[in-house]
C-alpha cells in the first residue's frame, strides 16, 4: 500500500523508517504489557480467592487427622499468598496498568493517523485545497512526531523549555514588561510602558485640574480684594455686594473637586464680615442715634 502512494522515494523511506517502525515497536510493547497485565491480575484475583479457602481447609478435622495433607495445604497456601503479594507489588512498582493503557492508546492513535493520511480524510482532507499525499506529507509527519514526543514525556521525563539567561557580553533586551512594573526602572521607560490612550486621558485630566486651580486662585483673590475694600461699617448694599461677589467667584469652580472647600472659606470670611458689622452696629450709643434722628 505504501508503494502505491503518490510520494517520492525519500518520503516513502521516511514513512517506512519512522512511522512503520514506530508502529511495530508500539505493537510489540503493547503485547508484552498486555500479557503482564492480564496474567498478573488473574493471579491476584484467583489467588485472593484460594488463600482464605485453603486456610479454612487447613484447620479442618481431616487435615488435623492426616498430617501429610495438612502440611501440603500449609505450603500451598504459603506459596500462593506469596505469589499474590509479589504480583501485586510488581504491577505497582513497574506501573504495568498505566503503561498498558497508555501504550494501547498511543498505538491506536498512530494507526488512526496512518489511515487518515492514506484515505486523505479528517485533518488531511485539504480544508479548501485539493488534498494529495504529496501536499499532506509534512502535516502527517508533524502529527506523528507530536504523538511520539507526547509518549516520551508521559513515559520517561517531561521536558520543560526554559528561556536561556542573557550572557554577560550580550546586549540587553529592549523589551518592556508591561506587568508588573519594576520600581527600579527609570521614569522614561515607565512612561513608554503606558499605552497612548491612557497618556492622553491623564494629560487631559491634569490640564483640567490646572485650569480649575487657576480659576479658584483668581476667585479667592477677588473675594479677598472685595473684603479688604469694604468700609468699617458697611451698609446693607455693601454686604450684599460682598456676598454676591463671593458666590459669583465660587460659581465657576463648582464642578471642581475643590469647590466645596473654597466655598467654605468664602462663607467663613463672609460670616466674619457680617459679625464685625453687627458688633459695630451694636457698639454705637443709643443717645447718639437719637440725636442723629432729631437732627
Amino acid at each position: 500500500m505504501l508503494q502505491s502512494l503518490d510520494l517520492t522515494d525519500v518520503e516513502k523511506e521516511i514513512i517506512q523508517t519512522r512511522f512503520l517502525s514506530m508502529l511495530e515497536n508500539f505493537q510489540k510493547r503493547a503485547r508484552q504489557y498486555a500479557a503482564l497485565f492480564f496474567v498478573g491480575h488473574f493471579i491476584i484475583t484467583v489467588g485472593s480467592l484460594f488463600v482464605p479457602a485453603l486456610l479454612s481447609i487447613q484447620n479442618s478435622t481431616y487435615a488435623t487427622n492426616h498430617s501429610d495433607f495438612g502440611g501440603q495445604v500449609y505450603w500451598i497456601t504459603f506459596a500462593l499468598s506469596l505469589l499474590v503479594t509479589m504480583c501485586n507489588g510488581m504491577l505497582t512498582l513497574f506501573k504495568v496498568d498505566k503503561k498498558y493503557y497508555f501504550l494501547n492508546t498511543t498505538m491506536e492513535r498512530l494507526r488512526s493517523e496512518g489511515w487518515q493520511y492514506v484515505g486523505l480524510t479528517g485533518r488531511y482532507s485539504g480544508h479548501g485545497i485539493v488534498p494529495t499525499h504529496q501536499n499532506q506529507f509534512l502535516t502527517f509527519t508533524h502529527y506523528i512526531e507530536k504523538i511520539k514526543m507526547k509518549q516520551v514525556e508521559e513515559e520517561y521525563y517531561k521536558m520543560e523549555e526554559k528561556s536561556e539567561k542573557a550572557q554577560p557580553g550580550a546586549p540587553a533586551s529592549t523589551a518592556i514588561d508591561l506587568y508588573p512594573l519594576s520600581p527600579d526602572k527609570p521614569l522614561s521607560m515607565m512612561k513608554q510602558a503606558v499605552p497612548g490612550p491612557v497618556q492622553d486621558t491623564v494629560q487631559s485630566l491634569l490640564q483640567a485640574q490646572e485650569v480649575d486651580l487657576r480659576g479658584l486662585s483668581r476667585a479667592n483673590t477677588q473675594a479677598r480684594l472685595l473684603l479688604d475694600a469694604t468700609p468699617s461699617s458697611p451698609g446693607p448694599s455693601v454686604s450684599a455686594a460682598v456676598f454676591s461677589a463671593a458666590s459669583a467667584a465660587s460659581a465657576p469652580s463648582a464642578a471642581s473637586p475643590y469647590a466645596s472647600s473654597v466655598s467654605f472659606v468664602l462663607d467663613q470670611e463672609s460670616a466674619g464680615t457680617a459679625a464685625s458689622i453687627g458688633s459695630a452696629a451694636s457698639s454705637t450709643p443709643i443717645g447718639n442715634a437719637k440725636e442723629d434722628d432729631e437732627v
